[in-house]
């Protein structure tokens, strides 16, 4: 039973690490969508002027403005609970997740702007340097697994390799090299 619960426990840390480090990397490259689409849209001369905003304003009043994504959605996470509730389940997880990854790349936007001002704020910076204590703890917990998966997949290229030959994969690997270059070059 002692084991069953230690293997429970190691789920359930591990699957928390997981969560973290997702929402951290939401957090690393939701910005810079926004970003992108920002100069889609024509309105990336905004970030100056959000930043020339935020640049006169004193640690707690740019505390204000950095909680407001986080606030700004939550009529719409009541909203999607509520088409859940009434049997629209993935259109109310879609709104949640919609709703979230923006609130998220806005925050973090936000906080490049905002980082130095509110690091200011004792108990903010102490918060800070917790999360990111955190973050570092969530990638040692999951090091090794993501080692193992990087060996699998090793693996699975090699046998692939076997399987298509080396004539059909260089053609294939060029065709998916060609596909990723295209991606690259779009987000450019």
């Amino acid at each position: 039973m002692e084991q069953i619960k230690e293997k429970l426990a190691r789920a359930f840390w591990f699957a928390l690490a997981l969560i973290f480090l997702f929402e951290s990397w939401l957090w690393d490259h939701v910005k810079d969508w926004l970003r992108a689409l920002a100069v889609l849209a024509g309105v990336a001369r905004l970030e100056a002027q959000i930043a020339a905003f935020l640049s006169d304003l004193a640690p707690y009043p740019t505390l204000a403005v950095f909680v407001i994504p986080a606030l700004a959605i939550l009529p719409l996470k009541i909203a999607a609970v509520a088409l859940i509730a009434h049997g629209h389940v993935l259109g109310g997880i879609a709104i949640i997740f919609a709703a979230k990854t923006l609130a998220l790349g806005v925050s973090a936007f936000l906080f490049d702007h905002c980082r130095d001002k509110l690091l200011q704020i004792g108990w903010f910076a102490k918060l800070y340097a917790l999360v990111l204590r955190v973050r570092a703890w969530a990638h040692k917990l999951v090091e090794p697994a993501k080692q193992k998966l990087l060996a699998l997949r090793a693996v699975l290229r090699a046998r692939l390799a076997e399987i298509l030959g080396d004539e059909r994969r260089s053609r294939f690997m060029r065709k998916l090299a060609l596909l990723r270059d295209m991606i690259t070059r779009r987000r450019a």
